[in-house]
């Protein structure tokens, strides 16, 4: 097929005719390879997974702006992989309602659509590609069947997705016309009424909705998403380390070896570590942690120390400058890490003793949650939303009050004086559903919805 010039294809890229296995494509609003978000790490996960079942032929796409993966003006690329596909998107996306102003878009789509002919097109996001995506598909692929795996409260909310207001931080129960212009007073109530009906008018081409927690189910539930077309079902957990194939040869060597388990002997003076891992912005909490970590230091608590691995570059510079002032006030009980590489977060989590969730909104399904789950490691996290839902409290981790820095600072009191509830907790800590079955849960809902078996 030719693709004119706005797409390269690797030779060999595209097999057609392999037999009976369901196609799937995956598409998120970035790509795995380029940054390292909640919803391209499930979406890169889930390829993965479903590949490796060998029943299914997957694909992905991603998008990018970013000018290094750029190539001759050319809007579709795959620089990582034969069947991974980059989609070069300009900066003039809507995100007051998900609009895709790429006039080229619609071709570049149809024509990947055309090439691969997916049975199963399952979108991680539909940021960058804009909610006329699932109309562009059905209007075209009819019997291609769309499936929308949802991540914060985007449609519901204009203030990134988080449900939070704008000025004050409060955490927000439910939109309205009303309440949304509050916070966002440049907009009127009209504006958000027309924004919802023109978002949902899109969402009706999607023929499933995969919610990674209950909370974020019954939220998308009350907005007005049909319940029977919502299941609730976690993302691909992430794995301890890449593991080869299985072969003869392999076969002893695929399994994941154990994480050892945290003691204290008596008397013993090593630091309690607790870690923060993920991006630093607002609204994650880092304001709450530095201040407990005052706390903590006020009480002359010494044998807890705070390892904070992230970045926050990518914020506001105001907010930047406030992260760098309030480190420079903190103890020595806190150390900044800066960012780190992501491949590598196993390793790091295993070096602390628990990890810290200090969000103060509701967050959706958190990757930290199942990477800390997965290498065997205790969290301390906020008492509500999707962190709530993940972590059983006295069984997977410890809660403290969302937003209150007193409250923590006495959860890790605690801590400091029975330093053995950390290891109590390892008994009891859930496991991560295998990702094999959470794949094979993915197969069975495409096939509900009448993907070829």
């Amino acid at each position: 097929m030719n693709f004119e010039s706005s797409v390269t294809l690797a030779p060999g890229a595209i097999r057609p005719g392999f037999g009976v296995r369901q196609r799937v494509l995956v598409l998120t609003h970035s790509h795995p390879k380029i940054t390292r978000g909640g919803a391209e790490i499930a979406a890169g996960s889930l390829v993965r997974a479903l590949r490796a079942s060998g029943e299914v032929e997957a694909f992905l796409l991603g998008c990018s702006s970013k000018p290094e993966t750029e190539r001759l003006g050319l809007s579709l690329t795959q620089p990582f992989a034969e069947q991974d596909f980059v989609y070069q998107a300009p900066s003039s996306f809507d995100h007051f309602k998900f609009a895709n102003r790429d006039a080229k878009f619609p071709k570049i789509l149809l024509d990947l659509l055309d090439e691969i002919k997916p049975d199963i097109v399952h979108f991680h996001h539909y940021t960058v590609f804009g909610v006329e995506a699932f109309a562009i598909i059905k209007r075209n692929r009819p019997e291609a069947k769309i499936v929308l795996t949802l991540h914060e409260f985007l449609a519901i909310c204009l203030n990134h997705g988080q449900m939070v207001k704008t000025k004050s931080l409060q955490l927000c129960d439910a939109e309205s016309p009303m309440a949304c212009s509050r916070c966002f007073p440049e907009l009127g109530p009209r504006d958000f009424f027309l924004r919802k009906a023109y978002i949902r008018t899109f969402l009706d081409y999607v023929d499933l909705f995969i919610s990674p927690s209950q909370f974020l189910a019954d939220r998308y539930i009350e907005w007005g998403l049909p319940r029977d077309k919502l299941i609730v079902l976690e993302n691909v957990p992430p794995e301890l380390e890449a593991r080869p194939a299985p072969t003869e040869r392999s076969q002893a060597q695929v399994r994941v070896r154990p994480v050892p388990s945290v003691k204290w002997s008596a008397g013993r003076r090593r630091p309690i570590r607790i870690g923060l891992f993920g991006q630093l912005s607002p609204l994650k909490g880092i304001k709450v942690l530095l201040d407990a970590a005052k706390e903590l230091a006020a009480n002359k608590i010494e044998n807890v120390r705070i390892e904070i691995f992230g970045d926050y570059s990518s914020q506001p510079l105001e907010f930047q400058k406030a992260v760098i002032d309030a480190l420079g006030e903190v103890s020595a009980n806190v150390r900044f890490h800066g960012p780190y590489d992501n491949s590598k977060v196993h390793r790091l989590m295993r070096a602390v003793d628990a990890v810290l969730v200090p969000s103060i909104w509701w967050e959706n399904s958190p990757v930290v949650i199942q990477e800390a789950l997965t290498n065997r490691r205790p969290v301390i996290c906020s008492d509500i939303g999707g962190m709530a839902e993940a972590v059983r409290p006295g069984l997977d981790g410890l809660w403290f009050s969302v937003g209150d820095s007193m409250s923590l600072a006495e959860v890790l009191m605690e801590v400091s004086r029975s330093p053995e509830i950390l290891t109590s907790l390892e008994a009891t800590l859930r496991r991560p559903r295998p990702v094999e079955a959470v794949a094979r849960a993915h197969m069975e809902a495409y096939r509900a919805i009448g993907a070829p078996k």
